[in-house]
């Protein structure tokens, strides 16, 4: 039994419309991200999205990431990344990419990143982050201050309930 991509899971998970309650961020893929025919290389896309995560920490959270990572010594390393990949992103091309939080726990907290082109979400980023101490290399709780801005967008922004 042969199947088509448009009949995969994935594809038909993607959004249908931008959402308009998130915070965003546009970025375009240059030429040294992208391969010979001009496609943007998977790992890119990780490196993208973190940048999209330091940005939103420090725009809309209001918390800078590297004074979080410098002088607190707090690591906010990823235990889980992952992605899934709807339409091909090409050279050149702009994206705006969504950030939902959808949850907050004691040591965790986890993002989902919607990159949509245009009306059409191209891929969609989901990372679970523990905080941890750069001093011991162990799992911390989130500090109050982390948390109480996660918390406050995730309410802003209509956190999901999983």
């Amino acid at each position: 039994m042969t199947s088509d991509a448009s009949d995969s899971p994935l594809r038909k998970a993607n959004l249908t419309r931008r959402p308009t309650n998130l915070w965003s961020a546009f970025t375009v893929f240059r030429h040294g991200q992208c391969d010979p025919a001009g496609i943007v290389y998977t790992p890119k896309f990780f490196d993208v999205f973190n940048q999209i995560i330091e940005k939103w920490f420090c725009e809309c959270l209001n918390i800078d990431y590297y004074t979080v990572l410098g002088p607190r010594g707090i690591g906010l390393g990823y235990a889980t990344a992952s992605a899934d990949f709807f339409i091909p992103c090409m050279m050149g091309e702009k994206i705006e990419v969504f950030l939902r939080v959808a949850k907050v726990g004691n040591k965790s907290y986890a993002l989902t990143l919607h990159a949509m082109k245009g009306e059409d979400e191209a891929l969609r980023g989901h990372f679970v982050t523990v905080t941890t101490s750069l001093e011991t290399r162990q799992s911390i709780q989130i500090p109050d201050d982390i948390r109480q801005a996660l918390v406050a967008y995730g309410e802003r922004t209509n956190i999901a309930k999983d």
